[in-house]
């Protein structure tokens, strides 16, 4: 009888935690996890608010909790992770001074995720924070940003041409003018004269993209889904 293996997912916020649970669980269940289950992390405990990160001491409390809340036992078998933006990463996370000094971006998030997952001590957690933040994966699929909002193709045009100078969606940079989200706002706020929704249009452009082509286009998000199905002991079905 094999292990029935449950990954639980520590989210930045509530776009992060709608991808998990509309896009990201069902294609990592199809692969043979048994579950996956997301949540926010605490941002006020008494007044029972989540989402956004404002230190790694939060973070570390609330993966602490999580990890020592679920024991492996019998049959079952838990595995955690994270998804948090390396866009606005609190600068108290473990060795972040040193590793923000490599120029390699690829390397400089490797090397934050290695020094994370040492912090926090457990066989059973994967870290993983995005490069450079969630909204790469919207440049992933920029023409189904017209689904949501007519009338944008100069828009989308733009965003295009930006996606055009880099060799990953990934590698857009994390400047607070021109990271991945404020690209995306400007184009549809400021000139396309719409409000943007961050986490319905999250879900629904990676929803039509899809897993496998997200992959495909981002290799730091393909080696976190990679590394979650070899921790599970399970492997893409054919």
């Amino acid at each position: 009888m094999s292990n029935a293996v449950i990954l639980h997912i520590l989210c930045e916020g509530p776009t992060e935690q709608g991808f998990a649970d509309t896009v990201l669980k069902p294609y990592l269940m199809e692969q043979g996890i048994t579950a996956v289950k997301s949540v926010s992390v605490m941002t006020n405990k008494k007044l029972s608010i989540t989402g956004g990160l404002r230190s790694y001491t939060q973070v570390k409390q609330d993966l602490d909790i999580l990890i020592h809340s679920h024991p492996d036992q019998g049959y079952e078998r838990h595995l955690f992770t994270t998804m948090f933006d390396l866009y606005a990463l609190p600068p108290d996370f473990p060795e972040y001074g040193t590793c923000k000094k490599i120029h390699d971006k690829y390397s400089q998030v490797e090397s934050l995720e290695k020094a994370f997952g040492t912090a926090v001590g457990s066989e059973r957690f994967i870290p993983y924070i995005q490069l450079h933040e969630f909204e790469a994966l919207i440049f992933c699929g920029i023409d189904y940003l017209l689904d949501l909002y007519p009338r944008s193709d100069k828009q989308c045009h733009a965003l295009k041409t930006i996606l055009s100078n880099v060799r990953s969606p990934e590698l857009i940079n994390d400047k607070p003018e021109t990271a991945p989200s404020k690209r995306i706002i400007k184009e549809i706020e400021e000139k396309g004269n719409y409000s943007y929704n961050k986490p319905k249009t999250g879900k629904y452009v990676t929803e039509k993209v899809g897993i496998d082509n997200l992959r495909a286009k981002c290799p730091h998000f393909d080696k976190w889904i990679a590394r979650i199905l070899s921790a599970a002991g399970v492997f893409k079905l054919e």
